[in-house]
């Protein structure tokens, strides 16, 4: 009998102390434990992509009539981008300003604007009428070119942050077209959807 109470005591003990650790295992859970897990698979992908050699392209088409149409294609090494864009249908001898647009916040992906965003009713889609479908600035594609006779062949490498990553959530726009005599150089005149390539290899 005394045994039997013996046994019967460590059984319990030894319940106790497992239950002792499960406590503990579930007061340090974090109820955004979820968003944790996602925010660290986001950053295991961005961090991933800077291992790798990718190429993406984006075919760049017309905005707001102007005409513009051309290609862009992106490699990506470690942290170093660079980027080609050939375009043709821009004025010529001014200044396009051109850009990588996109949002930084839930994996959202940024979309070329449809001529329904032209919410003020003038014709045309402006800058900031575009923001809500591709997102603020995150690269400045510069030096801006000015293409003498309509069309650019430009090549740039940038050093880049993960920020930017995923590159295939992102899209070019090309900017400046006159309109009414006035040149907009903040104008949207052709965009392109990023989209990968490659997949490393």
């Amino acid at each position: 009998m005394k045994n039997f109470i013996k046994n019967t005591t460590g059984y319990v003990a030894l319940f106790a102390l497992l239950l002792s650790f499960s406590a503990c295992d579930d007061s340090n859970v974090s109820p955004d434990a979820n968003k944790l897990q996602a925010d660290n698979a986001q950053d295991a992908h961005r961090s991933k992509s800077y291992n790798l050699t990718q190429t993406y392209t984006a075919n760049i088409m017309s905005l707001n009539d102007s005409g513009v149409n051309g290609t862009a294609t992106l490699t990506l090494e470690g942290n170093q981008l660079t980027v080609h864009i050939m375009a043709t249908g821009l004025e010529p001898g001014m200044v396009h300003p051109q850009h990588m647009h996109g949002f930084t916040d839930d994996n959202r992906n940024a979309v070329c604007p449809p001529m329904s965003a032209d919410t003020d009713g003038d014709g045309l889609v402006e800058l900031g009428e575009g923001v809500p479908f591709y997102g603020p600035v995150l690269l400045d594609l510069a030096p801006f070119p000015t293409a003498p006779d309509g069309s650019v062949n430009y090549t740039q490498t940038f050093t880049v942050s993960a920020g930017i990553l995923p590159l295939q959530n992102n899209v070019i726009v090309l900017h400046g077209m006159t309109v009414d005599g006035e040149y907009w150089p903040t104008l949207p005149v052709a965009c392109g959807a990023i989209k990968v390539a490659n997949q490393g290899k």
